[in-house]
């Protein structure tokens, strides 16, 4: 889908202290030969400090980058994977709460790890919908740090971090411009996700996908290979498909951001077949922080802006896949460097 008009005018992120991957070694959380292996160095932890306060630190962020009073918003969506708080808690409205006194209407999306790209579509559609409407406020946050949940062994090809981030999405010209995007879904994966027979009430616990029964429809091994397929092509057309509707060819990609998982072969397997290299995306870089759940995208983005590695005129591609069947990608264009990247060297 095409874009006409979509500006981002701000960029906000909450980053936690990074906890160190050989401290958690030392600690039995981490087992020593994925941490040789794999070469994450450490996870951002956010201790007590909840999801939805990370998300307003970073909101708040984006709107003063911006210049633009939070009563200009004419929706906002927030993003999350993990649970926010209580049970039938609205935590995207406590956010807007923190926001502005409007009544604007709020929404929480799902998507697993996707949910803030994809909800950038969603801002699209309902900015272009009504003249009037001027911006809209994408939030997304996680904090995973559970009794129950091991950010270290969650993962088989990376860490799970906490974090959040922010995109003001205008109508104004902005610092950024978003040509294109696109969302599909490979919806068959789902199954990796339950039992075959699972019940209508569950506790919302986190789901076991490495230790799925013997009674499901497929044996793992085939049905991981087949969903790593299946998300691999969808993945590359939405990538082709979106460059293309921007009016460019691959050619004209500087840089991509990404999930913060995998090695660089991992890296490779994504990006080669859209004709990208490896090099182009933000591996050493989220190494650092671990993956990010629905804010690698926008914290590797907003990295590029703040660290004066992209400049006007370059192109951006950001892909995001979450829980194996949900992928989006968009084309960003950098018009010019804002006043708060230009300070730094």
């Amino acid at each position: 889908m095409k874009t006409p008009d979509l500006y981002i005018a701000g960029l906000g992120v909450h980053i936690p202290d990074v906890f160190d991957a050989r401290r958690a070694v030392e600690l039995g959380l981490y087992d020593t030969e994925d941490y040789e292996f794999q070469g994450w160095t450490g996870a951002a932890v956010a201790g007590d400090l909840s999801a939805p306060d990370m998300a307003v630190y970073a909101a708040r962020q984006a709107t003063e980058r911006a210049g633009t009073h939070p009563h200009d918003l004419a929706l906002h969506l927030h993003a999350c994977l993990h649970r926010q708080g209580p049970g039938a808690w609205s935590s995207q409205h406590y956010i807007l709460r923190h926001l502005t006194d409007l009544d604007i209407p709020s929404y929480l999306v799902g998507q697993g790890c996707n949910g803030l790209i994809g909800s950038i579509e969603l801002a699209a559609c309902y900015l272009q919908a009504v003249p009037e409407r001027t911006a809209v406020l994408v939030t997304g946050a996680d904090n995973v740090g559970s009794p129950h949940f091991n950010r270290w062994a969650s993962l088989d090809n990376g860490v799970v971090a906490d974090g959040a981030s922010a995109v003001l999405l205008t109508k104004q010209p902005g610092f950024a411009r978003i040509l294109s995007i696109n969302s599909g879904s490979t919806a068959e994966v789902e199954e990796r996700y339950r039992d075959e027979e699972f019940p209508p009430v569950t506790d919302g616990g986190p789901a076991d996908t490495e230790d799925r029964p013997a009674t499901a429809p497929q044996p793992l091994d085939e049905a991981i290979s087949e969903a790593v397929g299946r998300q691999g092509e969808l993945r590359t057309e939405l990538a082709l498909r979106t460059v293309a509707e921007a009016d460019l060819d691959m050619g004209d990609i500087t840089r991509v951001a990404h999930i913060f998982t995998g090695r660089e072969s991992y890296l490779k397997g994504i990006l080669a077949p859209m004709g990208l290299r490896a090099e182009q995306g933000l591996l050493d870089f989220g190494r650092q922080l671990g993956h990010m759940t629905v804010n690698d995208q926008i914290v590797g983005l907003n990295h590029l802006v703040e660290t004066n590695q992209v400049s006007a005129d370059d192109h951006i591609l950001i892909v995001a896949h979450g829980g194996g069947v949900s992928i989006t990608c968009a084309v960003v264009r950098i018009e010019y460097l804002p006043a708060w990247a230009a300070d730094r060297t």
